[in-house]
């Protein structure tokens, strides 16, 4: 990927872009609200789920709503395998659990951490209608 350098070009920027390309081109709109608390991106084949992680979390971040087994997660740009785990998910209900990742501190970039999570198909998301409430009885 070629990236057009002025003299104005901030190098640790071009730096990141390069770094984190697979994530930024060639992809398409990421989760919808609900699903993920950041920013997130998905890979023309839908089977390439980005997470945008700003800063430093508290704690592992969650997903909701996945329905897709996860085949692996890594960080984007450094490649270190991170593992997660599936809370909230009832063997009888076709109701996802919530899944949390955990991602070390020493693996956090400084400006944006991108997390890639590979499903084990295209995408499928569950979504809830909820609508007002005709009759109490």
């Amino acid at each position: 990927m070629k990236i057009k350098k002025t003299p104005n070009t901030n190098q640790e920027t071009l730096q990141w872009v390069s770094k984190h390309a697979e994530a930024l081109y060639e992809t398409e709109k990421g989760l919808p609200d609900g699903h993920y608390s950041g920013m997130s991106a998905l890979s023309k084949d839908k089977q390439t789920l980005y997470l945008f992680v700003e800063g430093t979390p508290t704690g592992p971040i969650a997903l909701k709503g996945i329905k897709n087994g996860i085949a692996r997660i890594r960080v984007v740009g450094e490649g270190t395998m991170l593992s997660h785990t599936i809370y909230n998910k009832l063997y009888w209900s076709d109701r996802p659990g919530i899944i949390y990742i955990d991602i070390p501190k020493e693996k956090l970039d400084k400006q944006m951490t991108v997390i890639a999570v590979l499903l084990n198909k295209p995408i499928e998301l569950y979504r809830e209608n909820v609508g007002a409430i005709e009759n109490n009885l």
